[in-house]
C-alpha cells in the first residue's frame, strides 16, 4: 500500500470520527458544529435538593400531619385545619428556590417553608416553618 493511500484512508478515518461524533446546529443562520456531550438537553433538571425532597414528611408526633412530594412536582398536604378543627387535603405544586419550598394551591394563598440540611454532623433535611413547626423525611 502506498504512503499516499495510507494518508488517505487516515485522513477518510479522521473525518468520519468527528462526523460522528457531532452534531450540527439546525439554525441555518448559524451553520456551526457541536460536539454531542456539548449540546445542552431542554429537559428541566432535577435538583440534588428536589430529589431529596420527593418522598413523604411527617410532623414528629404528628405523623397524619404528612407531606408527599412527587417527581412531577406536584404534592399532597394531609394538614389539620385550626378553623374547621378537621383534617383536610390539599393539592397542589411546588417550587424550590434556593432553601425556600414553596407550595402553590389552587384554591388558597401559597406557603414558603424553609427545606434544609441539619447542622454540624446532622445528615437530615427538614422542611420548617419556625422553630416548632417540622417536617421529617419518613422514607
Amino acid at each position: 500500500m502506498s504512503k499516499l493511500n495510507l494518508e488517505l484512508i487516515l485522513i477518510f478515518c479522521f473525518f468520519s470520527f468527528i462526523q460522528c461524533q457531532a452534531g450540527t446546529n439546525t439554525d441555518e443562520s448559524k451553520p456551526t458544529v457541536v460536539l454531542n456531550n456539548t449540546i445542552k438537553d431542554n429537559k428541566s433538571k432535577t435538583t440534588r435538593l428536589e430529589y431529596c425532597l420527593i418522598g413523604k414528611w411527617f410532623i414528629p408526633h404528628a405523623a397524619d400531619i404528612n407531606i408527599t412530594f412527587n417527581k412531577d412536582k406536584t404534592f399532597v398536604f394531609n394538614d389539620f385545619n385550626i378553623r374547621t378543627e378537621e383534617m383536610e387535603v390539599l393539592h397542589g405544586i411546588f417550587e424550590s428556590n434556593g432553601n425556600k419550598l414553596i407550595l402553590e394551591y389552587g384554591n388558597k394563598p401559597q406557603q414558603t417553608f424553609r427545606f434544609e440540611k441539619g447542622k454540624g454532623a446532622d445528615d437530615n433535611y427538614y422542611i420548617t416553618k419556625d422553630k416548632n413547626y417540622y417536617f421529617l423525611k419518613g422514607d
